[in-house]
């Protein structure tokens, strides 16, 4: 596992502090510095220098992470990370993480998880149908969270395509809204294999006393 990271809101305004752990394999970047300073390049060749044979994919990899940073910072994302490996004879291997902080309901009793999830309707597989949805409710170190999985059609960059979908909603102590976890891939072949490691990736969500700033913490 990779160090764990915690982020504050880009705007300025003070998010409670929190931590996700990502495979060492995954590429985590700041929004702001990923899409205003050369950091994405540097990113990609550090790790190219660590895996000479990924030399011939940089150019991919840059153009799919900037396409992944553009599109977070649109949306207004804190924090994204992204996994990109080749595989042989399989093409390269795709998922992403956002994290967002929204303000929620204007009513506090509606940011509760059982009133999240009483707001998310299941969807269970139809003939016919590519998209499903799971929704419950999860203990994470971080607390009770609402949890939606599935395959769903989603927005990438100008594309709409079928995706595995990994929700995690919970709400921010302090009555500071909701925060909000997306993991996604378009590996649908492989979804349930996706949702495992989003699973195991979710379950490293805890509430952090960090300064505000992006930072990483010594495993």
């Amino acid at each position: 596992m990779t160090p764990a990271l915690s982020t504050t809101s880009g705007n300025g305004a003070a998010t409670r502090g929190f931590t996700l752990r990502l495979p060492e394999s995954w590429y985590e970047f700041d929004v702001w510095r990923a899409t205003h300073t050369g950091d994405l390049a540097r990113l990609v060749d550090r790790r190219v220098a660590a895996e000479p044979d990924l030399e011939q994919h940089r150019g991919a990899l840059l153009r799919l992470l900037r396409q992944l940073a553009e599109d977070a910072e649109r949306k207004g994302a804190l924090l994204v990370g992204a996994m990109l490996e080749t595989v042989d004879d399989a093409g390269m291997l795709v998922a992403s993480m956002t994290v967002f902080q929204t303000e929620g309901a204007p009513d506090e009793a509606d940011n509760t998880v059982e009133a999240i999830a009483g707001q998310l309707t299941a969807v269970a597989p139809a003939e016919g149908s590519s998209t499903w949805r799971r929704v419950g409710v999860v203990e994470l170190p971080a607390g009770r969270a609402v949890r939606v999985a599935g395959v769903e059609t989603s927005e990438l960059g100008s594309r709409s395509l079928d995706c595995v979908v990994m929700q995690t909603l919970i709400p921010v102590p302090g009555g500071r809204g909701v925060l909000d976890v997306v993991l996604t891939s378009p590996q649908v072949e492989l979804a349930e294999g996706m949702l495992d490691l989003f699973e195991a990736i979710s379950a490293t969500l805890a509430w952090s006393s960090v300064t505000p700033a992006l930072s990483t913490e010594g495993t």
